[in-house]
């Protein structure tokens, strides 16, 4: 497991930025979505509320592969991913869903995720950096 740095947590955490997930099914087909509900809560834990997640949420209880993507503006990280896990209650879930009350939404649970690489994917020289 990674921590990650403060600088990609306070882009996760940034409503405005853009955060795609990435899975694979079985037969290594890939799959990526726009997570508008991802945050990190913690510098070891990243979590998505599972809203509209079919074929993602498949592949997960699959295959166990994800990655993750966060850009805003230029900044943007790729953040490797271990050991997915599912909430369908506790503190995580209601916090997760009183975000989402405020769009009319409601997650039937929460995936969890341990960083296990960043690195950087700005448009700059420090692109393909690994952070962590």
């Amino acid at each position: 497991m990674t921590a990650l740095p403060e600088n990609v947590r306070a882009l996760l955490n940034d409503p405005e930025a853009v955060k795609v997930l990435a899975t694979v099914s079985e037969d290594g087909m890939p799959h990526a979505i726009v997570v508008g509900s991802l945050m990190s809560p913690s510098p070891d834990m990243i979590v998505a509320g599972e809203v509209l997640m079919k074929t993602t949420s498949a592949n997960l209880n699959a295959t166990k592969k994800a990655a993750i993507t966060v850009v805003k503006g230029m900044e943007a990280y790729l953040i490797s991913t271990e050991d997915p896990g599912y909430l369908s209650e506790g503190e995580i879930v209601d916090m997760m869903n009183e975000e989402l009350a405020k769009m009319n939404l409601k997650a039937h649970g929460v995936w969890t995720f341990k960083p296990s690489g960043v690195w950087n994917e700005s448009a700059s020289p420090e692109a393909g950096t690994k952070l962590a």
